[in-house]
């Protein structure tokens, strides 16, 4: 399978935080790729045993998405941890990276 197009991976980055209840109050189709990850609060407390924990199951949800797409995905959860860091940024660091099965 060919890999996934910008607009899929646009599609697939929204419709996952979207239904997992990850953007803010008040973000739309319109305005969600301009939310940040420090936005969406993941690990807001962190565990003390694993403050990363929400992060490692963002990113395995995201690996097996990709996967069941016919498309492969790094490891996402140092983009994951970047506060700064846009949708839009994230769903274009999707896109670059995959790699077809």
């Amino acid at each position: 399978m060919p890999k996934l197009s910008k607009t899929q991976c646009d599609n697939l980055v929204f419709h996952y935080f979207l239904s997992e209840g990850w953007l803010p109050p008040g973000t739309t189709a319109k305005t969600w790729r301009a939310v940040t990850m420090g936005q969406m609060g993941f690990d807001d407390p962190p565990l003390p045993s694993s403050p990363d924990l929400q992060k490692a199951r963002i990113a395995l949800d995201l690996q097996h998405t990709f996967f069941l797409l016919g498309s492969s995905l790094p490891d996402p959860t140092a983009q994951l941890k970047d506060d700064s860091l846009s949708l839009r940024d994230f769903s274009a660091w999707c896109f670059g990276e995959q790699e077809a099965q």
